[in-house]
C-alpha cells in the first residue's frame, strides 16, 4: 500500500493485461472515521495486502466501479464475508461468481456511506461508472473515466499509449471515447464531478492526479 493521504486514503498496483497491453491497475483504501475500510476497485487479496489491511482496520465495503472492474471482488468478498459489496447491477451480467449488496445508485449506499458523494458518468452505458467522492479526505475516487500512460509503464502501454494520444496525457479510454451515447449527459456529469471540492482524483490506469485535475478531465473530455 502506497499512503496517498496519511492514515486515511492508500493505494495499491498491480499489473493486468487488457486488449493485448499490460496496464497498471490501482485500487484503493479508505478508511473512514468509524476505522472501517472501503476498498474501490478491490484487487485479489493476495497475502501481504491482507496483512497491511488487517493492521489498518476492518473491511467493510467492496466498491465495483463499474462494468469492468469487477473481477476482483469475489475473491475479496470471500476473503472478507461480512464486507458489502456495493456497484452496478450491469457487473452482474459480466460476472456471474460476483455478489452485490447494494447497488450503487440507491439511498440505501448513499445512507450506508455518509462521508461519501457518489457521482454517476451519465451517457456511457458501455462504462457504467459510478465515481466516489471522500469528502474528509478531499478525494475523487474513479476507474475508467481518463487513463494516462508514463515511463513506469509496461513497454506495451507504452507504445499504445503514444498511439493513442495519452502518453504523459491524461485523457479518456480510447474504447470509452467511441462508446458515448449521451454527450451532453456526460458532459453534465464532468462538469458535476469538476464541482466536487477535491484536491486529487484517483484513477486505476494513471498516477494520482493533482494540481489542476479539473483543467485535466476537461482537456480530456472535450
Amino acid at each position: 500500500l502506497t499512503p496517498v493521504v496519511e492514515g486515511v486514503v492508500w493505494t495499491t498496483v498491480r499489473g493486468v493485461w487488457f486488449a493485448g497491453v499490460r496496464l497498471r491497475a490501482h485500487s484503493t483504501v479508505v478508511r473512514s472515521e468509524d476505522g472501517g475500510l472501503l476498498l474501490y476497485s478491490p484487487p485479489p487479496p493476495t497475502p501481504e495486502l491482507k496483512a497491511e489491511l488487517r493492521a489498518l482496520g476492518p473491511v467493510r465495503w467492496l466498491c465495483v466501479p463499474n462494468r469492468f472492474h469487477h473481477l476482483g471482488a469475489p475473491a475479496a468478498a470471500q476473503a472478507y464475508p461480512e464486507a458489502r459489496v456495493v456497484g452496478p447491477r450491469s457487473a452482474l451480467e459480466r460476472n456471474p461468481a460476483l455478489r452485490l449488496d447494494v447497488e450503487i445508485q440507491s439511498d440505501a449506499a448513499r445512507e450506508s456511506l455518509p462521508e461519501f458523494d457518489t457521482l454517476p458518468l451519465s451517457g456511457v452505458p458501455f462504462l457504467d461508472e459510478t465515481v466516489l467522492f471522500h469528502r474528509p479526505s478531499e478525494t475523487l475516487l474513479a476507474a475508467d473515466i481518463v487513463l494516462s500512460a508514463c515511463a513506469k509503464d509496461h513497454w506495451t502501454w507504452r507504445a499504445a499509449g503514444r498511439l493513442t494520444g495519452c502518453y504523459d496525457k491524461v485523457r479518456v479510454p480510447p474504447d470509452v471515447r467511441g462508446k458515448v451515447v449521451d454527450k451532453g449527459a456526460a458532459a453534465r456529469s464532468i462538469e458535476r464531478i469538476q464541482n466536487a471540492p477535491a484536491r486529487r482524483l484517483l484513477v486505476a490506469h494513471a498516477d494520482v492526479i493533482e494540481g489542476d485535475w479539473p483543467g485535466a478531465l476537461t482537456e480530456a473530455w472535450r
